[in-house]
């Protein structure tokens, strides 16, 4: 009744599950992921201890297939169920039972497998099998774009309702000081894939606030100019446009710096008292404000 991606990107290190499904709040049960471990996807007749029982195995160095059929085993719905596993490694294993409602089925790619039940046609699957390996992006974007085609080659029989995605991230991006995974969930929703691919994008946008950010800390100024015209090209909001004004205005871009910030407080008067108390404590909004050119 649901049909999801679980991938192993071998660059970044990152891990995660995407799924869509006409049940409410699959997110609740379906998806799992732990940093340094692995991901489970839990659906058809869904239970969600193969989810922490699953990254519990994985743990403890147990390769994603054993783990899997360690826990199928012992459960007499084995063939009701559909499960997924990918591990540190990048290994991938896929249960599909005999007693999953159709169509349903698997494709297992080189770190990655999807996998759906109760779906309009063996052409789901396939599809998503085809896209995943050749999506473009982030581990995140490729993931929704395989949601996507899914749904325009008929999806979950039934429509859609809700979708999740939760994705850890790779040691390096840690180890850089970046925001760590994404976890978000359209719980109830008209067009659920729709919401998570606007999650995304703005969550893409305020990383490369970070990275602007943190590029000029460092004094990296081109790589600074570089990430924070990335964040004005996303889809964001007033938020993300104040703090890019001030990392403009340090970078010397006294002109964006200002015209960013009055459309900021022409959109959102409030933050006008934001920038006052910013600037008793940092230097750069002092100087922005006493500038007078917001």
């Amino acid at each position: 009744m649901t049909y999801s991606v679980i991938a192993f990107d071998p660059e970044s290190g990152a891990f995660g599950v995407a799924v869509q499904s006409h049940w409410f709040n699959v997110g609740r049960t379906a998806p799992w992921v732990r940093f340094g471990v692995g991901a489970v996807v839990t659906q058809a007749l869904t239970d969600p201890s193969y989810g922490w029982r699953g990254l519990d195995a994985m743990g403890e160095g147990i390769p994603a297939d054993r783990a899997l059929n360690r826990l199928l085993a012992d459960d007499p719905d084995r063939e009701r169920r559909q499960v997924a596993f990918v591990d540190p490694e990048g290994r991938v294993a896929v249960h599909t039972g005999s007693r999953c409602i159709s169509h349903a089925g698997h494709v297992v790619g080189e770190g990655w497998a999807v996998l759906g039940n109760l779906l309009a046609s063996e052409r789901v699957v396939d599809a998503m099998a085809e896209v995943f390996p050749r999506a473009r992006g982030t581990l995140a974007e490729r993931m929704v774009a395989t949601l996507e085609v899914a749904q325009e080659n008929g999806g979950d029989i039934r429509g859609v309702q809700s979708a999740a995605i939760r994705i850890a991230p790779g040691r390096d991006e840690l180890e850089e000081g970046f925001e760590a995974g994404i976890d978000f969930s359209v719980p109830d929703h008209p067009d659920p894939i729709a919401e998570l691919r606007r999650l995304i994008t703005v969550d893409r946008a305020y990383r490369a606030l970070r990275r602007g950010q943190t590029a000029l800390a460092d004094g990296k100024e081109a790589l600074a100019l570089h990430h924070l015209s990335l964040a004005e090209r996303l889809p964001h909001g007033v938020e993300l446009d104040f703090w890019r004004a001030l990392a403009l205005f340090e970078l010397g871009k006294v002109e964006a710096a200002s015209e960013t910030m009055a459309a900021v407080l022409g959109q959102a008067p409030q933050f006008e008292e934001v920038l006052r108390r910013l600037a008793e404590v940092d230097p750069v909004a002092r100087r922005l404000r006493e500038s007078g050119l917001h």
